[in-house]
């Protein structure tokens, strides 16, 4: 039975594959890769957030809201993207931070839930690996969180984002028929290829616009003066 979704704000956790030093933090508490000429720091920020980063699209600028310390892969970084909030937390839940695999990220993200779910779902399909399966599951449930609920939440978000892409290819086949691109769109969400989705039945929307074009004569128009008495004004200056 899939988890009910909070009406405002979703929250999940991550099993951390690989991490590394990636990026950094400038001056005023801004992420950047590690590459940037005003890093000033190192963190490392593993496979879950960087791969969250460039799946939400047209996102700000992250802020460090808890730089690391000693424990490089210990931070908290905040950004907005459109009417989401998403606010990722890297710890270790066993081992002392000694192995990246007991490190975790916790995901909150609060928004409308139609967005929250898009971006889950791009999330899991970018990943190697599925991010509810944590390489210690018992030490995770004693430390931090139940890792079957938290599993439950994840796929909850999946399905949930799945049905609103499903509803979209119905809606659109009902309002302009049958095409080679709802075909494409289905095969892509088989794939969990939201960005495929979108963009077959994008092309079936601009297909169907019709352009009204006002009839042309090619070799152009002749004007036809009715009235002869339009009075001629000579601008020419004599010599």
């Amino acid at each position: 039975m899939a988890t009910e979704l909070d009406p405002s704000r979703s929250i999940l956790h991550a099993q951390v594959r690989n991490a590394g030093p990636t990026h950094g933090c400038d001056g005023e508490g801004n992420l950047r890769v590690k590459a940037h000429p005003s890093t000033v720091s190192t963190i490392y920020l593993g496979d879950v957030a960087r791969t969250l980063l460039s799946v939400v699209q047209g996102g700000s600028t992250p802020i460090m809201d808890k730089k690391p310390g000693f424990d490089e892969q210990n931070w908290t970084f905040s950004f907005t993207s459109g009417d989401s909030k998403i606010i990722v937390d890297s710890f270790s839940y066993w081992g002392f931070g000694l192995f990246t695999k007991c490190y975790a990220n916790k995901i909150v993200i609060e928004g409308p839930v139609s967005d929250r779910v898009r971006i889950v779902f791009d999330l899991v399909a970018s990943l190697s690996h599925k991010p509810w399966e944590f390489s210690r599951p018992n030490k995770f449930t004693a430390k931090v969180s139940n890792a079957r609920v938290n599993e439950e939440i994840w796929l909850s978000h999946i399905s949930r984002a799945k049905d609103d892409l499903n509803e979209m290819i119905e809606e659109t086949l009902q309002a302009k028929g049958d095409s080679p691109e709802i075909e494409i769109a289905r095969n892509a969400l088989a794939d969990d290829n939201a960005p495929a989705v979108i963009r077959a039945l994008s092309r079936l929307e601009a297909e169907s616009i019709d352009i009204v074009v006002d009839d042309v004569i090619p070799d152009g128009q002749v004007l036809q003066i009715v009235d002869d008495s339009i009075p001629f004004v000579d601008l020419s200056q004599e010599e």
